[in-house]
């Protein structure tokens, strides 16, 4: 997975590895473009005056448009309610049932409550995992989101 910036030729690739996102880092790498645009329209000369590089509003306009929808939802998922630390401390906890990465981002932002929901996220996971496993993982889980910010490695 490439990933990459929006320039004024379009989408240039910054880190050809730099992997999948979680929830989280989406919306805060959008709430982060979102300040950095409104700090940029402060400074122009005329207040509420939008310019693109391109000549081309419309884009821009695409853009903020795409922006305030992908943040409306994420304001309403699970990630809303995550911080970094606790997605960090969640991650090492789960070191020791061995799952993908991918797995592990399917867990944090899908946060299973269930065993179902589980079996849907982590591949032959009945041979992978005892019972009591599952249990556990689905506890941290639960833990991941948790207000207060509990350490999911406890």
């Amino acid at each position: 997975v490439a990933c990459g910036i929006h320039t004024r030729r379009g989408m240039q690739v910054i880190d050809k590895s730099a992997g999948h996102l979680t929830n989280f880092e989406v919306a805060s790498l959008l709430q982060r473009q979102v300040r950095e645009r409104r700090a940029a329209e402060r400074k122009m000369p005329l207040p509420g005056a939008r310019r693109s590089v391109s000549g081309s509003c419309r884009s821009l306009q695409d853009v903020e448009v795409i922006t305030e929808q992908a943040t409306g939802y994420l304001d309403k998922a699970a990630c809303a309610a995550q911080s970094r630390e606790g997605i960090a401390r969640f991650i090492e906890a789960l070191q020791r049932f061995q799952l993908t990465r991918a797995e592990e981002l399917m867990l944090i932002n899908s946060r299973p409550r269930s065993l179902v929901e589980l079996h849907l996220i982590v591949e032959e996971c009945e041979e992978r995992m005892q019972e009591e496993e599952m249990q556990e993982l689905l506890s941290l889980c639960a833990v991941l989101d948790s207000p207060v910010g509990e350490a999911a490695a406890s």
